[in-house]
């Protein structure tokens, strides 16, 4: 292979040399380079991880000795450096060429190999998040042992199995990883895999089951931690691990979600489920509790863990999963009889909803064409080869479309054609202040530690993300979406704000909201963002969330105000009028001191009518754009859900407003439903 790569190279550098001017040549070079590189990358990536393992263990085991194989083939053939830098290199540059493969593996396998370096615990390679490389591998020293106790098992042994808990690449949360973790040459090697916890409670009820079968209910004396028995009857608790829940405290907890009546027929009809409920005894992150429950002889045996609100969101679209599975189209009814969580159910070719979990006015309602704003057809492709996908949108209720600042956050699985969901509601404001507290909580535990746990969250990066500042110089200490910008001044509060004025501010209140301008690296586009801010020992911490992008609506809004300077108002209004679009692309204007709509460029009928008279006064927030419109310019957004007049259904909508010469020119678009 070998030959054959340097081979290649002479072939292109020969090509390149026939070139008529020096810059084609030097250009030809470098590309030749780069095209030698990916190629080499590829087949080593290939040749060392492109195997098949009976068991997640040994592919763990394996990709580690893959990877110090390559690491030990780059030390003896340092053939790359050599074509690229004409010389020879030492060994911790060739050790940079077997990183720089695992670093463009990119991959989205459950088992892939790290590197960390053994005396900073700094990571040097990464093979599913290459942008954490040179961050701290901070996650070592959380596992489940001592970092002291794992060094002196690497030096006394092959490797050390340990877990700790990590963001899952494919799914978004943070699960329990069990890791096999090699010290070769003064570096870490390292590769796990996520495990498999609904596996464990499964082995639990079985045995739970088995002893009972085998010593009748005096073996209720002997289940493990996180294990319970229930009457099927009643639903009380017979036995737990943890004597201080009794009664009814798990029928209480499941009945916050579950038609009780329609899990026992499912429980009598199918014999076990998977459950998700708030926890009797809740603790941070494990607020709730996934189970499985399986009937046997009138006794509903039982076992679960803790998760977090996040996760129990993913365990309720899985659950609907399932319940569809066993029940087919009958799981609609029942999933539309649950209460206190969003669970809806999807039908993708029409987009019409065909379960709702608590409102079963809802079932039937089309949502219109493109229900993932963002490119369904996009979307859909995601989704083929995911196990989910996080989306989040403004949370309008249909029955009562009126604005609220409200976001919910849903994770969504394809199945048969069905979109199944789960959904929490949650305030942004509320969300961007927590998420600033907990960074300040974070950094008092850790200290300036706290700051690469933060950016490893760029890896994966959520709609809310924290980002740190140093307080005096304004230079970035951290980020959570945009690593590369450590060191940097933020130039889009620095364009909108004085830096002093802040600090003042900042000095005198526990914390300033600042709205500019910001890239969202979930749309990857340029959006207004409204952004908390907090500082805490000489750090200034903050977090915040997107309104949108709202380039095309104040085009629109231009080009309305363009031609009524040109032509006057009448002209405008009458352009307006004659647009008759359909969907959501249209502008509308009102006069400001009545309210009056004097131009729509959907329905011009109503034109002339009292706006508050009419369907679209139920919908705007009224009160906002008194309190925000006075002066020429000024602007004002909202959201709120309207009928469709060329679909039928009622989507969620972005309208923006602007004051002008006593108008408010308005325009809108469908609110863009993004994926985490």
């Amino acid at each position: 292979m070998k030959t054959v790569l340097l081979c290649a190279v002479a072939v292109v550098l020969a090509a390149a040399v026939t070139s008529a001017h020096a810059d084609d040549f030097a250009a030809s070079v470098q590309d030749s380079i780069h095209a030698m590189t990916d190629l080499r990358n590829d087949y080593l990536i290939e040749k060392y991880f492109g195997e098949s393992y009976l068991t997640q263990r040994a592919a763990a085991m394996e990709t580690v000795n893959s990877a110090i194989e390559l690491y030990e083939l780059t030390l003896e053939y340092p053939y790359t450096l050599v074509a690229e830098r004409g010389t020879t290199p030492a060994n911790s540059d060739v050790a940079v060429v077997a990183f720089d493969v695992i670093n463009s593996m990119k991959t989205d396998m459950d088992v892939y190999p790290f590197v960390v370096d053994a005396d900073t615990l700094d990571v040097v390679a990464e093979g599913a998040f290459p942008a954490t490389v040179g961050l701290s591998a901070f996650f070592l020293s959380e596992a489940d042992q001592s970092w002291e106790d794992i060094l002196i098992e690497l030096h006394e042994s092959d490797g050390a199995w340990v877990t700790y808990n990590f963001v899952n690449h494919n799914t978004g949360s943070h699960d329990d990883k069990r890791v096999w973790l090699s010290l070769h040459d003064g570096y870490i090697f390292g590769a796990g895999y996520y495990q498999a916890r609904d596996d464990d409670t499964l082995s639990r009820v079985g045995s739970m089951v088995s002893a009972y079968d085998a010593g009748g209910i005096d073996s209720f004396a002997g289940i493990s931690v996180g294990s319970f028995v229930l009457d099927a009857g009643t639903l009380e608790v017979v036995a737990h691990a943890d004597p201080g829940i009794s009664g009814n405290a798990i029928r209480d907890a499941l009945g916050t979600t579950w038609h009780l009546q329609s899990l026992s027929d499912i429980l009598a009809k199918h014999g076990s489920l998977s459950v998700s409920y708030p926890s009797p005894d809740p603790q941070p992150d494990d607020e709730y509790v996934r189970a499985h429950l399986r009937l046997h002889d009138g006794y509903i045996f039982g076992s679960g863990y803790g998760v977090s609100e996040e996760q129990r969101i993913q365990s309720l679209a899985s659950e609907a999963v399932e319940l569809y599975e066993l029940e087919g189209r009958d799981a609609f009814g029942i999933l539309t009889k649950m209460e206190g969580v969003r669970q809806i159910v999807l039908e993708l070719e029409s987009n019409t909803i065909e379960a709702f979990a608590g409102w079963p006015n809802l079932v039937g309602l089309n949502l219109g064409t493109e229900f993932f704003d963002q490119g369904q057809e996009e979307t859909i492709e995601l989704l083929e080869v995911n196990p989910g996908l996080w989306t989040d949108s403004i949370f309008v209720n249909p029955l009562t479309p009126t604005n609220q600042e409200m976001r919910s956050s849903s994770w969504v699985i394809l199945r048969d054609g069905y979109i199944f969901s789960a959904a929490n509601v949650y305030s942004p404001e509320a969300a961007a202040m927590d998420a600033v507290n907990e960074s300040i909580e974070m950094y008092k535990a850790h200290g300036e530690g706290a700051f690469d746990r933060i950016t490893w969250q760029s890896a994966v990066p959520e709609i809310i993300y924290p980002f740190v500042f140093d307080a005096e110089t304004w230079a970035t200490v951290a980020h959570g979406a945009y690593p590369d910008r450590l060191g940097q001044r933020p130039a889009a509060i620095t364009a909108n704000y004085d830096l002093d004025e802040v600090n003042q501010m900042l000095a005198e209140r526990p914390g300033v909201w600042l709205s500019y301008e910001f890239y969202n690296p979930i749309t990857d586009l340029a959006e207004y963002k409204r952004a908390w801010l907090s500082t805490y020992d000489g750090y200034t911490f903050a977090a915040g969330y997107y309104y949108g992008n709202f380039e095309s609506m104040e085009d629109t809004i231009q080009d309305v105000i363009d031609i009524y300077e040109a032509e006057g108002k009448d002209a405008a209004f009458a352009r307006v009028d004659a647009m008759m679009e359909a969907g959501l692309e249209y502008p509308f204007v009102l006069d400001r001191e009545t309210l009056e709509i004097v131009a729509h460029g959907q329905n011009p009928d109503l034109v002339g009518a009292d706006f508050e008279d009419k369907a679209l006064g139920a919908f705007l927030p009224i009160a906002k754009i008194e309190k925000d419109l006075h002066n020429d310019g000024d602007t004002t957004f909202a959201y709120y859900s309207i009928l469709d007049l060329a679909t039928g259904s009622i989507p969620v909508k972005i309208v923006l407003f602007q004051l002008h010469d006593g108008y408010i020119i308005s325009a809108g678009q469908s609110f863009v439903i993004y994926t985490k």
